[in-house]
């Protein structure tokens, strides 16, 4: 490791992990989009200077000098009255912003074109020179803005604006379209006034007349009562009216009392006199009777002399007995009686009750016929009064609708009266239509400074557009995270650019980097067994030899027999890198029958063995792979080594790696930043993955350092100029993890 060489264009890397695909959200989705504009700021740069350096001058010197003539009509919203001097003379013109644009799209119409057109007849002028149609001409311009005609907001102008290198002649149509317009305006406005004249005055004689004929039927309708005012009589009516009302509504009520006490009667429901009156009657009664009054006296002597013989006799005396025995049976009389008597007073009470009820029906049942005749009166009166007073309301309803119809008749009456008066005196009233001022040229606002001001920021925007085009075209992976994210294939590891890193840490991060890789292709293989290992790439540049080597010398530096096979016989690189002795071609000696031990060179101090080769049978390659010696030779190879590395063509430039690859246990894929595209790669993937192959992963060289694309194609193995190869070979050595021995010797 003392001897580690200069390192170049490689990427740290030293989690020993596999790497997944950026957190999804809107922020990285962003820097995607902006990330590959700014690298490409160069192109931002050469198209603002491009657009600047020629778009200004030819702005700035291209443009001529343009003048701006205008001409305008006033349309005042508000016309000062000469006879009435009223408060809607101040009022201004109802819907006066769409009149106004009406008459500017008027000026514009065919009849103002026409007029205009027959006064510039015969005039030399640019804008209708050679055309077959001047109206036509006048037309388009004025649609397509040569001709603008527009109101002004907040104000009372219409301006006809023409924007040209003749003034004068600009002048010219414009005043024509101005005098061609008022000259219509008038005319229209003549004519109006007399037809108005002509139709207020049929009306006013129309008005005059049914104002005598209205006047003649009210007083037709007032003779009848020699008034006209009826809301006095109409009145007294009503009041009338309101107090028979009053009287039926008591009528009414005091009948339907009496219809229902009638109804109870019929149905022998009558209201019993207060029971405490009749317990007081049957108490009288009673007491009144000779039988009982007698009764009650000797119960009343018997008690006073058994209560004294009691104090001096003893309870079994009998004449005591006696006594209490009379004493009962007047006792029990007395109840006899008062049950009689009781059951008489009933009986009598019944009567008495039944008597009352029948005279007291016969009463309510006279109340009940006058009541009902007294109803019918009221009821008749009441109708008489209330059709007279209808009758009454509608008269003057009538004469109140008739003076309003006369009331409306003379003030429109009046109002066509002053109307006529306003027309006669207003005809000398200045005109709402006026000419504000004929045409006028000055030079126009050049809008040079503007579109020079625009023109930098124009070619930036369009210097980004360019940049965003270029960054979606551009299919190069760039980094780790375009494989994993982009092209779905594990990442085994990077390899990390000198230019990035300190010049003094190179070598610790060459050693580093390839700890990392031999890491984690451990993980990735777990308990599997995977001695046997094809390094290739997508297409040519991408690493894959220098990958190669370094993986070989990293597993042999940590003590593990190793052998490197040069496995690409079309373009053999990997003695001409390690700067081994000419002429050894290992692997052809092997493939042709010589022993393993006599084609491997072993690489001190390393303990490496390269199986090397020459371009001595390149056209025969193919062949010389598929036979099966060649296979055999693996065997004995897979049982002599730990480790076996073969470095093999590019996928998409040859058949070769996928011959290798069926022969060996794995395939890694090497790809270089910023040179091996997307679906390049992608392609070698499916190519490997069709044949049943075991892709272990990628390794991702060169990141961030900007190299040149193109696909290696058919002239891959051609036999290029021997300085060329020379200097390939030198750049090749500078990234190997061990010096060629001849640099060794050397530094010794």
């Amino acid at each position: 490791m003392a001897d580690l060489e200069r390192y170049e264009n490689r990427m740290v890397q030293q989690e020993v992990v596999q790497f997944d695909g950026p957190p999804d959200g809107h922020e990285g989705s962003v820097t995607e989009l902006i990330v590959p504009i700014l690298r490409r700021w160069y192109v931002i740069m050469a198209t603002f200077i491009v657009v600047c350096g020629i778009g200004v001058p030819a702005i700035w010197f291209g443009m001529e000098q343009k003048y701006e003539t205008t001409g305008s009509i006033r349309i005042s919203p508000i016309v000062s009255r000469i006879l009435f001097n009223d408060s809607d003379s101040d009022r201004p013109m109802p819907n006066y912003a769409n009149f106004m644009t009406t008459e500017a799209e008027r000026i514009a119409g065919p009849t103002v074109l026409n007029r205009v057109a027959d006064e510039l007849s015969g005039k030399k002028l640019t804008l209708l020179e050679g055309s077959v149609d001047p109206v036509l001409t006048l037309r388009q311009a004025a649609n397509n803005g040569g001709i603008e005609i527009a109101t002004q907001r907040h104000s009372e102008l219409i301006t006809i604006k023409m924007i040209s290198r003749f003034p004068r002649e600009a002048e010219q149509i414009v005043d024509a379209f101005i005098r061609s317009y008022m000259n219509i305006v008038r005319a229209e406005e003549g004519r109006s006034d007399d037809n108005k004249l002509n139709i207020l005055e049929e009306q006013k004689r129309t008005l005059d007349t049914k104002i005598d004929t209205q006047a003649k039927e009210i007083n037709t309708l007032l003779d009848e009562f020699g008034t006209e005012e009826l809301d006095g009589r109409q009145e007294i009516m009503l009041q009338t009216v309101a107090r028979l009302q009053d009287d039926l509504d008591g009528v009414t009520i005091r009948r339907i009392e009496l219809e229902a006490q009638v109804n109870m009667y019929e149905k022998d429901v009558s209201e019993p006199l207060p029971e405490i009156n009749r317990l007081q009657e049957q108490s009288a009664y009673i007491n009144t009777d000779p039988t009982m009054q007698t009764l009650v006296a000797n119960i009343r002597q018997y008690e006073a002399q058994i209560i004294t013989d009691k104090q001096t006799m003893t309870d079994n005396n009998p004449e005591l007995q006696n006594r209490i025995a009379i004493l009962e049976s007047f006792k029990k009389r007395m109840e006899e009686r008062r049950e009689e008597l009781v059951k008489d007073f009933d009986d009598r009470y019944k009567q008495e009750v039944e008597a009352r009820r029948n005279y007291a029906k016969v009463q309510v049942k006279a109340q009940l016929a006058q009541t009902i005749e007294h109803e019918k009166k009221i009821r008749e009166e009441l109708d008489r009064y209330d059709t007279a007073t209808i009758g009454l309301g509608r008269k003057q309803l009538n004469i109140d609708d008739k003076k309003a119809e006369l009331a409306r008749t003379r003030e429109i009456f009046n109002t066509v009266c002053n109307r006529i008066s306003e027309i006669v005196m207003e005809q000398k009233r200045p005109a709402r239509i006026s000419i504000a001022e004929m045409a006028s040229s000055v030079p126009a606002q050049s809008k040079r400074k503007k579109l020079a001001l625009a023109t930098p920021f124009g070619g930036i925007a369009l210097g980004v557009f360019l940049a965003f085009l270029l960054a979606k075209a551009d299919k190069r992976l760039r980094g780790a995270q375009d494989v994993v994210k982009r092209v779905g294939v594990r990442i085994i590891g990077t390899t990390t650019s000198s230019r990035h890193i300190d010049r003094s840490m190179i070598t610790q991060q060459l050693s580093d980097d390839y700890q990392t890789i031999r890491a984690n292709l451990g993980l990735f293989n777990g308990h599997e067994s995977t001695k046997v290992l094809v390094v290739t790439s997508p297409g040519v540049g991408d690493g894959k030899t220098t990958f190669a080597i370094n993986i070989a010398l990293s597993f042999a530096q940590s003590g593990e027999k190793v052998l490197l096979i040069d496995g690409d016989l079309r373009k053999p690189d990997i003695a001409d890198m390690l700067n081994l002795p000419k002429g050894l071609r290992g692997l052809q000696d092997m493939l042709f029958g010589k022993s393993l031990a006599e084609s491997v060179y072993e690489l001190s101090p390393t303990g490496l063995h390269i199986l090397a080769a020459d371009r001595r049978n390149c056209s025969d390659a193919l062949d010389l792979l598929r036979q099966t010696h060649t296979v055999d030779c693996m065997k004995n190879i897979r049982n002599e080594y730990d480790h076996v590395i073969i470095d093999t063509p590019p996928v998409l430039a040859s058949a070769d790696p996928l011959v290798w690859a069926k022969m060996a246990d794995a395939v890694i894929m090497a790809c270089f930043a910023e040179h091996t595209s997307r679906p390049d790669l992608r392609e070698a993937i499916e190519r490997l993955e069709q044949i049943g192959v075991r892709v272990l992963g990628t390794v991702l060289n060169n990141v961030r350092v900007g190299s040149s694309y193109y696909r290696y194609g058919y002239g891959y193995g051609a036999d290029g100029g021997k300085a060329q190869r020379k200097a390939k070979a030198k750049r090749g050595r500078s990234l190997l993890l061990v010096a060629p021995k001849s640099e060794q010797e050397d530094s010794k």
